[in-house]
């Protein structure tokens, strides 16, 4: 753990304040829910992704994507790259598009070849936010080196709606 040299009071509540530059650091933003961990010497808090329970089921339908239908499929959280057909995807960034899209909610499919991600070079792009019970918790990448067909997309909008699904039970 790195130290930050920041005292708070805990209130007659039980509450404490996180810095804002902390906050702003760690990308944690309002209304976000953190995971409390309890250890002998202290708490660790940590920002919770819903989408990481069902990773597992995310990297098979990726990978089913992938050798099945010839294109690609990225899993995001609200941060990065949680299941892909290939693990040099995990953990990529989001970037600040794709963060946009996240932002307005809206599907987005491309009709040209673009760059939404600096580590990958153009493609097409069809991304569809993942929203459970009104919050935003990620987003399906279908990423191609063709124009994207209505096949592509309905396999995306099934992704979609079986993740939703799966979360929206919890």
């Amino acid at each position: 753990m790195k130290d930050t040299g920041v005292i708070r009071k805990i209130d007659d509540l039980g509450r404490i304040v996180i810095p804002k530059e902390i906050r702003r650091s760690l990308g944690i933003r309002d209304g976000e829910n953190l995971e409390i961990f309890i250890s002998d010497k202290g708490i660790c808090l940590q920002k919770h992704s819903r989408l990481v329970n069902y990773q597992e089921l995310a990297i098979l339908l990726c990978s089913f994507a992938k050798d099945i239908m010839g294109y690609n499929v990225l899993v995001f959280d609200r941060e990065e790259v949680i299941a892909a057909c290939e693990n040099n995807y995990l953990h990529l960034k989001i970037s600040s598009v794709l963060q946009k899209l996240l932002d307005t909610r809206e599907s987005y499919e491309s009709h040209s070849k673009e760059k939404l991600l600096q580590e990958l070079d153009p493609s097409y792009y069809y991304a569809l936010p993942l929203i459970v019970s009104t919050d935003v918790v990620g987003l399906i990448l279908i990423i191609s080196d063709n124009q994207l067909a209505l096949e592509q997309k309905k396999f995306g909008e099934f992704l979609k709606q079986l993740i939703v699904h799966k979360l929206d039970v919890l």
